[in-house]
């Protein structure tokens, strides 16, 4: 039985996939003149932002140009992310079961706000580790730890939940079990290997 829960953000908590595309094809577009497919940009999906537009820029400036434009359109589009259904529920159950909650995110300090302004559901958890909080990212397991070190956490006693292959990966390398979150996971066959398939957010009130 777990006491601790930490959480990825997108698609796993928030449906951004829609949001994360449509915003870094128009900043592609404007910028270079591209338009990339949204198959051509799965890749782009649980990274930092700084790893996503390694391939199309050639200087630090330059890349830090595009991820405040990607930024901008982001928050212009965030009309179409949405909270995957039956999280609040889940989250609700949990904090009043006195489970701690943390997220774990590939986001930034500033790409978080953007979440926190516009949905009601920070008031949940204990700990927000982002991209700007550690200088290695997923799949390297630092950000996981550093939550545990804040939190002071056993690995036995937590959990990571997300959706992609880094999510996995930065959860076995931590040390701690992984639950995949199917409602916003797309296919791999390395999830055979993961501790928990969930189907729906209420299977996590099933392990604490």
């Amino acid at each position: 039985m777990k006491s601790t829960i930490l959480f990825d953000v997108d698609g796993t908590l928030i449906d951004t996939e829609k949001t994360i595309i449509k915003s870094f094809q128009k900043t592609l577009s404007d910028t270079y003149g591209i338009k990339p497919t949204a198959e051509e940009l799965f890749y782009i999906l649980g990274i930092p932002g700084t790893k996503a537009v390694e391939r199309y820029v050639h200087s630090e400036a330059e890349s830090q140009k595009l991820l405040a434009d990607w930024n901008e359109n982001d928050h212009a589009m965030f009309h179409y992310a949405t909270v995957f259904d039956g999280i609040e529920q889940a989250l609700e159950r949990l904090h009043q079961r006195n489970i701690k909650l943390g997220i774990v995110t590939s986001r930034t300090d500033t790409e978080m706000q953007v979440v926190k302004d516009n949905f009601d559901i920070d008031k949940y958890f204990d700990i927000f580790i982002t991209a700007s909080k550690t200088k290695l990212h997923k799949p390297n397991p630092d950000p996981i730890l550093k939550a545990m070190e804040t939190l002071n956490l056993s690995p036995q006693d937590t959990m990571y939940v997300g959706d992609s292959i880094y999510d996995f990966q930065c959860a076995k390398n931590a040390g701690i079990e992984f639950g995949l979150a199917s409602w916003g996971a797309k296919e791999n066959p390395e999830f055979a290997k993961v501790d928990y398939h969930l189907e729906t957010p209420l299977d996590l009130t099933k392990l604490v």
